[in-house]
């Protein structure tokens, strides 16, 4: 571990963060509350793409949406649980962002919507975040060993 630029990675993964939090505050008005709740809900319930080769394979690129039924539903007691939120607050922070088309409801929690045409509203963030590990994938190859 201490051949790893550890506190460099570290720096650039808070500023990543920082990034990415002013990124969804200027695009879509999101509150800090509401890009935490939209992250865990999207990394819970697109979970199983991340450990299954065919879906990592078949949906993982740009090319078709996750299909509804490899979308998981995320409750709201999971939620504030990760996010050490009330109960209450959590579950209208999920309808609010449920009505506003950021998430959907469905049995059993919500998900991320199909990223699909217009309806599609990661596009922008998806390619931001990729730059961003570009950026660092670049950095490391710089750093000398």
């Amino acid at each position: 571990m201490d051949e790893l630029p550890t506190r460099f990675i570290s720096s650039f993964v808070v500023e990543f963060i920082s990034d990415f939090m002013q990124f969804c505050v200027e695009k879509y008005g999101f509150s800090t509350e509401e890009i935490s709740i939209i992250c865990v809900v999207t990394t819970e319930s697109t979970r199983e793409i991340r450990h299954d080769g065919y879906l990592l394979k078949t949906y993982g690129a740009e090319g078709p949406a996750i299909p509804d039924e490899f979308r998981f539903p995320v409750s709201v007691q999971f939620v504030c649980r990760r996010l050490g939120m009330r109960r209450e607050t959590t579950r209208r922070k999920l309808e609010d962002l449920a009505n506003r088309g950021f998430l959907k409801k469905i049995k059993g929690g919500y998900t991320l919507p199909a990223q699909t045409d217009a309806a599609d509203y990661t596009k922008e963030l998806r390619d931001f975040l990729v730059s961003k590990v570009r950026g660092l994938q670049n950095y490391i190859e710089k750093i000398p060993t």
